[in-house]
């Protein structure tokens, strides 16, 4: 800085503080006022924005492909997804039935609600869409199972069941019922066994096809009504949802588990997250910024102006956060606690030196003008490079960070304001009063005592050695830094505890239920058909789903097969009849235990009926147990109930589906039609992956290739692959602007060459110390912590300065290099910044924690390369003639 420059700069300082320290109360009643206004703006207008696809700017390529996905189908967008499971298609159908209806039922707080494979359509044509062999291997189970519904059709109680259970064990296989009757029996068993309400699965007996997606895990997909004005829109939604799930989930349902995912429920639990672990990493920060400050400062007036002006200059800050962006996203809402270590710089610069003047017997009002003096141009320039590191980001497409550097570089001159002008009114009414050190006088003054070299000057003193270690721990560093990783996947920045990460992970772990695909829009049916044949022949493609798949193939094979299962099935599935009253009763539970323990006695115990004849002895204790006749016959009636209740709603769904008709295009369902047609005629592909996406090179290739067909392909997939490289360019981006900047501004305030080379030498050493670190620790670069590197030169740059400075006027045999008062302030300065960041490592946010853990050992690593390393690459000077 000039010397024209650099008093017209003292002069506007020193004639400012002249009017602060006249009216200190008026300049902290006005702060005050101002502050309270900056809160009301912000509390009204502040939002957060927690969605990752943000992060990157919206006009890249990778993005107009994704907002024109969500432009043509809206109804994927701000969805909640759950997955209904159920131990049996029974329980799963019924719970989907009992959420999906009470969703629809509250249309304040849901618009749409949509059942995948649910409805009129999928109940009477649901087996056209098995294959042939599928559909011959079921229809062959029906009939094996057709004389004993036709016989349960009879006498469709308990007494039925146990007489037709019975026949079977006690003829062997001279029956009529060609049936495999040891499932049977294990229900039997379970259901005599249970001591609460149980619920037979007989779809389960009669088919092969038990569990899986659409049998015992269903989705349902809700939209639910956002309030914006909240700072969690969802609030009210996921709350509602929660009420009909524990509503659901209880009673004869109560081993059903639904899940909950989707991208409201992935932001409104990221939310939570992070509202959660910034306020207590705010706090955590305040009180190890105070801590630090009492051991430098050893006054609690100092220590309560500081965390004042530092309170006030944070409200600033999102009231200027609020008025230039109006959110705040994922890494730009740690922006507090990066204000919080970076502006504690300038407050605690300004009071070491107040407190310092003092010391020496100045009065009040002259050691702040002595203050302002002798640090304001130090500290000006310290904020001009700080702002500089964070602006860098601005210039890139990761608008995520780009944000960051708006508010947290703007909030750094807003710090310096605070600092120009609350703190010195407060220290006007707040002034400290220690003790002068006593002057000596020349004559009786002590020798000069010396303070040990090793203890404050022997990185000089050894210089040599800690150059060797330097360059040895450099070349090691350079090793790792060819084996940094970087984690592509956005899903691990989250908390992996909350229930929507855990679900959306547990549908990665199934081809049928990943959400890791691509999506491809095609102008029309023909370039559709077209465009899928070409995925379908890719290595890299399990299968490609579209809307000409929902009409089956081979109608007419499988219609013939339903039309002779309806023959062979009979009349009796039209005549089906729910349990009739008065069939349960003890005599058919004796019964039953007699052709139980004959068939034991034949046969012997084949893993199913000795279990079963006990579950029977204590049934039969509890019905001698029971004090009432009417009791008794409760407990038989729950049996029955257990045991036939669940039968008649299966045999009316397979009479539904033998009713299949033929289906076409123009026979599909509106709503499913319009999930795979756009309104403005856009026909979707939905790509499946044949390899695990967790792997960044499967993903890569699957990509590519799935580019060679059509380069505008879409979805997660690409969205963090394309974000990765998108962030990992405007780090070079951001690294390049800031080092750039950062050598000007020294070359302009330094005036030379060796001294800006020795000021920057701690900042790439830590930088590259830092990116290996990550190796050692295994913190991968992600979308959060990527910004560390270039925000070190901005916040490090003021260590080495201070340092470069020091060593011109150090004298060796008088003066102590690490007992000075810049390395002091170096110290001070340093700690209580990476105390502050290394509270964001405690979140439970993941993206956050690693952002604040790396930036913590970066600055650390600048405060050890600056008090050490640079000194010892310095030449020892004689001090400049003044």
């Amino acid at each position: 800085m000039t010397k024209i420059a650099s008093r017209c700069l003292l002069r506007l300082i020193h004639g400012w503080e002249t009017h602060v320290m006249s009216h200190p109360w008026l300049v902290i009643l006005f702060f005050v006022a101002a502050c309270g206004l900056s809160l009301w703006y912000t509390a009204r207008n502040l939002s957060v924005n927690t969605d990752t696809a943000d992060m990157i700017a919206t006009d890249v390529p990778f993005q107009r492909n994704r907002i024109r996905l969500e432009t043509a189908f809206p109804q994927d967008v701000n969805t909640i997804l759950l997955l209904v499971e159920g131990q049996t298609p029974e329980d799963t159908q019924s719970a989907v039935a009992r959420i999906g209806g009470a969703l629809r039922a509250d249309t304040a707080d849901f618009s749409a609600v949509y059942v995948p494979d649910d409805g009129e359509f999928f109940a009477r044509n649901g087996l056209l869409y098995l294959s042939p062999q599928e559909l011959e291997t079921l229809a062959a189970q029906l009939a094996q199972a057709q004389p004993f519904i036709g016989r349960i059709a009879e006498d469709n109680t308990l007494r039925g069941l146990f007489g037709i259970v019975g026949q079977a064990l006690t003829e062997g296989g001279q029956h009529d019922l060609d049936l495999d009757i040891k499932p049977l029996l294990d229900k039997i068993r379970a259901a005599v066994a249970a001591g609460q309400p149980y619920r037979v699965s007989w779809q389960q007996l009669m088919s092969s096809r038990n569990s899986g997606l659409g049998i015992t895990k269903r989705f349902i997909i809700a939209t639910p009504v956002l309030n914006f004005s909240e700072i969690q829109p969802a609030e009210k939604a996921i709350a509602a949802v929660d009420h009909i799930i524990a509503n659901t989930t209880r009673g004869e349902l109560a081993s059903v588990v639904v899940h909950k995912t989707g991208e409201v429920v992935l932001e409104h639990e990221e939310m939570q997250t992070i509202g959660l672990g910034m306020g207590g990493a705010g706090l955590a920060s305040l009180v190890l910024v105070s801590l630090t400050l009492w051991f430098a400062y050893r006054s609690f007036k100092l220590m309560f102006a500081t965390t004042l002006t530092l309170t006030m200059g944070l409200i600033f800050s999102l009231g200027f956060a609020t008025a230039a962006i109006g959110q705040l996203n994922l890494i730009s809402i740690g922006f507090a606690v990066l204000f919080i270590g970076m502006g504690d710089a300038y407050s605690s610069h300004f009071c070491l030196r107040y407190r310092e003047l003092i010391l020496r017997g100045q009065s009040d009002r002259e050691a702040l003008h002595g203050t302002l003096t002798s640090t304001g141009s130090s500290l000006v320039l310290s904020a001009i490079t700080a702002a500089l590191g964070l602006f860098a980001f601005i210039p890139t497409k990761y608008s995520g960070v780009a944000e960051l550097g708006v508010i947290a570089g703007t909030s750094m001159f807003i710090a310096l304001a605070t600092t120009f002008t609350v703190l010195p009114a407060l220290m006007r009414v707040m002034p400290i009063h220690p003790k002068p050190k006593p002057k000596p006088k020349p004559e009786t003054a002590p020798a000069r005592k010396k303070t040990p070299a090793f203890s404050s000057n022997w990185p000089l003193r050894y210089a040599k050695q800690v150059r060797i270690v330097t360059i040895a721990l450099g070349l090691g560093a350079l090793w790792l830094v060819f084996q940094v990783q970087v984690d592509f996947n956005p899903l691990n920045l989250r908390d992996q505890n909350t229930e929507s990460v855990k679900t959306f992970k547990y549908l990665l772990q199934s081809q049928d239920t990943t959400p890791m695909t691509l999506a491809s829009l095609a102008p029309d049916a023909e370039a559709a058909l077209a465009r899928k044949a070409r995925f379908e022949r890719l290595p890299t493609v399990d299968r490609v789903m579209s809307l000409f798949d929902l009409v089956p193939e081979d109608q007419e094979e499988k219609l013939a097969i339903l039309s002779d299962l309806v023959l062979v099935m009979g009349p009796q599935l039209a005549n089906f009849t729910g349990p009739k009253p008065g069939g349960a009763t003890l005599a058919a539970v004796e019964q039953f235990q007699r052709a139980v323990r004959e068939r034991l006695a034949t046969s012997g115990d084949d893993g199913v009926l000795g279990p079963l004849d006990r579950a029977l002895d204590t049934f039969r204790a509890k019905l001698e147990a029971a004090p009432t006749p009417a009791e008794r016959q409760a407990l038989l009636d729950r049996l029955q109930s257990s045991l036939l209740d669940p039968l008649p709603p299966v045999i009316a769904s397979l009479r539904k589906s033998l009713d299949a008709q033929a289906i076409t295009l123009d026979t599909l369902p509106q709503d499913l039609v319009e999930r795979w047609i756009s309104a403005d005629g856009l026909y979707r592909l939905q790509i499946f992956p044949k390899k695990d996406l967790n792997d960044l090179d499967n993903l890569r290739e699957f990509i590519l290739d799935a580019q060679k067909v059509d380069p505008d392909v879409t979805d997660l997939p690409v969205t963090y692959l394309e974000s990765m490289n998108e962030v990992i360019v405007a780090f070079q981006q951001a690294f390049a602007i800031a080092f750039i900047l950062t050598t000007v501004i020294l070359l302009i305030v330094l005036r030379n060459l060796k001294d800006t080379l020795l000021v920057l030498l701690p900042l790439l050493l830590a930088s590259l110390f830092t990116a290996a670190m990550t190796v050692l620790v295994g913190v991968p670069f992600n979308f959060a912590n990527i910004i560390a590197l270039p925000l070190l030169f901005g916040l490090g740059v003021d260590s080495g300065i201070h340092m470069a400075h020091r060593l011109h006027y150090l004298r060796s045999s008088e003066d102590n290099l690490l007992s000075s008062s810049e390395a002091r302030g170096v110290l001070y300065g340093s700690l209580t910044t990476v105390f502050s960041f290394s509270s964001l490592a405690f979140t439970h946010h993941a993206g956050t924690a690693s952002m604040g853990l790396l930036l913590a050992i970066g600055l650390l690593l600048t405060l050890v390369c600056a008090l050490v390393v640079l000194p010892a690459f310095s030449t020892l000077r004689q001090p400049r003639a003044h």
